[in-house]
C-alpha cells in the first residue's frame, strides 16, 4: 500500500516558502511574493524548523538573518524551487512553439565541425528561436558578454559556472608523410623530444602520454606556435611537425594517407569538450542545452 504523501507535500511547500522568503529578504516581502499572510509564512517555517530540529532563521520585527543551518538548508530549498519553476516553464514550451533567442559561443574549428551542423538542425526544429552564434577561440566572460551557452575544451576555471561534458574525443599523435620523409619517424617516446612539434595551445611545453598504464611527460619544442586548432591542423598537414590531434580532425586524414599516426602504441589523453553556462539560464537556452547534450552530437 502506498504511504500517505501528505506530510512530504507539506514539507515541500514549506521548503518553497523558505526559499522565497530568503530570496525576498524578509518575511513580509516573501509573504507578498507568495500572496500569503505573514502569519501563514511564519507557520510554514516554524513547522519546517520543528521537523528539522534546528532554527533556520533569526528574526525580529526589523531584521532577518539565516543561521548556519539555515544557510546550508537554503541551497537545497532554492534548488527545489528552481527545478520546479524550470519544469513548469519546460511544459509551457511544449504547449506552444518555442520562441526567444539564445546566445552561444564556440571555437571556430570544433564549432564549425561539430556544433554548426547541430545548430542548423536545431533551427529546423525550432524556427522561432533566434540564435546569436559567436565563433571565438578565446574563453570569453559569459556574464559580461551576455552569452548563455559556451562550448569549451579542458577544465573549468570558474566554479560558479555549470559544465556538462558534450563529448570525450579520442586523440592521437600525428604527422604528415612529408614531415616523416624529412625526419625519421620516432621509434620511441624518448625520440619525441628530438622532433619538431606544432605547439597548441601557445603555452604547450610538454605532452602527456601513457605507456603500459604509466603516465609520462615528454618535453616538446617547435618553430610553429598557434592559438588556433584549425591552424594547428594546417601546419601539421604542411609537414611542419608532430601534434596531438583529436579524432574528428585525424580520422579521415589517416584513412586517406594525408596523415600518419606516430607511435600508435602510445596512448594520449582524450579531449573533453564541455557545454558551459551560468546557474540560471532562460527557457530557450535550456532547450538548446538539452538538445546538444542529448541527440545532437553523436560520435564522429
Amino acid at each position: 500500500m502506498m504511504s500517505d504523501p501528505s506530510p512530504i507535500l507539506d514539507e515541500l511547500r514549506a521548503m518553497a516558502v523558505f526559499a522565497t522568503v530568503v530570496r525576498a529578504g524578509s518575511f513580509a516581502a516573501g509573504a507578498r511574493a507568495l500572496g500569503l499572510t505573514r502569519a501563514v509564512v511564519s507557520h510554514h517555517i516554524r513547522t519546517l524548523e520543528a521537523k528539522l530540529g534546528v532554527p533556520l532563521a533569526q528574526r525580529s520585527t526589523r531584521s532577518f538573518s539565516l543561521t548556519p543551518a539555515g544557510e546550508a538548508f537554503r541551497v537545497h530549498c532554492e534548488r527545489l524551487l528552481d527545478e520546479a519553476n524550470d519544469g513548469i516553464r519546460g511544459m509551457e514550451l511544449l504547449r506552444a512553439e518555442p520562441r526567444g533567442e539564445v546566445r552561444i559561443t564556440c571555437s571556430h574549428h570544433f564549432g564549425g565541425k561539430r556544433i554548426m551542423p547541430a545548430l542548423l538542425e536545431f533551427r529546423r526544429r525550432y524556427p522561432a528561436i533566434r540564435l546569436h552564434v559567436a565563433m571565438n577561440d578565446a574563453n570569453v566572460d559569459l556574464v559580461q558578454q551576455g552569452i548563455e551557452l559556451a562550448v569549451r575544451a579542458g577544465p573549468l576555471a570558474d566554479s560558479s559556472l555549470v559544465a556538462r561534458r558534450l563529448v570525450r574525443e579520442p586523440t592521437m599523435l600525428c604527422a604528415a608523410p612529408a614531415y616523416l620523409r624529412r625526419y625519421r619517424a620516432p621509434q620511441s617516446v624518448a625520440e619525441l623530444e628530438q622532433h619538431r612539434w606544432v605547439l597548441y595551445p601557445p603555452t604547450q611545453r610538454a605532452a602527456t602520454l601513457r605507456i603500459d598504464g604509466e603516465e609520462v611527460q615528454v618535453a616538446v619544442r617547435g618553430d610553429v606556435v598557434t592559438d588556433s586548432a584549425a591552424s594547428r591542423l594546417a601546419f601539421v598537414l604542411a609537414g611542419e611537425g608532430i601534434a596531438r590531434l583529436p579524432a574528428y580532425d585525424a580520422a579521415a586524414l589517416l584513412a586517406s594517407g594525408d596523415l600518419v599516426r606516430v607511435l600508435p602504441e602510445v596512448e594520449t589523453a582524450p579531449l573533453d569538450i564541455f557545454l558551459v553556462h551560468s546557474q540560471r539560464i532562460g527557457p530557450s537556452a535550456r532547450l538548446l542545452r538539452d538538445y546538444l547534450l542529448g541527440e545532437a552530437l553523436p560520435a564522429p
